[in-house]
């Protein structure tokens, strides 16, 4: 008989191996016309297996977007290093465009969802506001005593960030990456240091 941490790993295996299939369902077919049957399917277990890990379709996408809003909420908690603002932007967002780019499907099905089911609605509003609360701390110190408040400036900056990366980000070149990379950070810099500027 196997041992207790045999059968949790094999679990685990199985889970992950069902969150792989929904997410290349979702990706093929969209959230509204995947079926529980196509990612079983696609998986290739039973639909009791499904059921053992997951309540239904919703459930099954839940553990994909935890996944990719955690590690949105962990590039945007990584401190802004250096020297020079606009080279701290560059890395910064460059690494959010990375995770964008790596969770666009994800992403995209989770916009989909949420279009139309008020649970996804509510926790892609959650994310993108603890997104922007996070690096409007870091934007504190930029705006300090100029009368502007950092949340808003954070908010319009991820929006703008979150526009580009849903809509052209995923399919560009190596070089049009790095070109835009450089050209967010430019507009942020230049956006911050106007705002300085403006003391109260």
């Amino acid at each position: 008989m196997a041992s207790t941490a045999q059968r949790s790993a094999r679990g685990r295996a199985t889970e992950h191996r069902l969150v792989a299939a929904a997410r290349a369902v979702f990706a093929e077919y969209g959230y509204a016309a995947a079926r529980v049957e196509d990612v079983v399917r696609e998986a290739g277990v039973s639909h009791g297996t499904f059921y053992t890990y997951f309540e239904n379709k919703p459930a099954v996408l839940r553990a994909l977007v935890e996944d990719s809003a955690e590690r949105l909420l962990a590039v945007a908690a990584a401190p802004w290093e250096g020297s020079d603002l606009e080279d701290a932007l560059r890395d910064v967002l460059g690494s959010i465009l990375e995770v964008f780019a790596d969770e666009d499907d994800v992403i995209r099905v989770w916009l989909e969802a949420a279009a139309s089911e008020p649970g996804f609605a509510t926790s892609l509003r959650e994310v993108r506001a603890n997104f922007a609360a996070r690096v409007a701390d870091d934007l504190a110190p930029a705006v300090e005593g100029s009368g502007h408040d950092p949340r808003v400036a954070a908010a319009a900056l991820v929006g703008m960030v979150e526009g580009y990366a849903t809509e052209r980000y995923p399919g560009a070149t190596v070089t049009e990456r790095e070109e835009a990379v450089a050209t967010l950070a430019a507009l942020w810099a230049g956006a911050l240091q106007r705002l300085s500027h403006a003391r109260a």
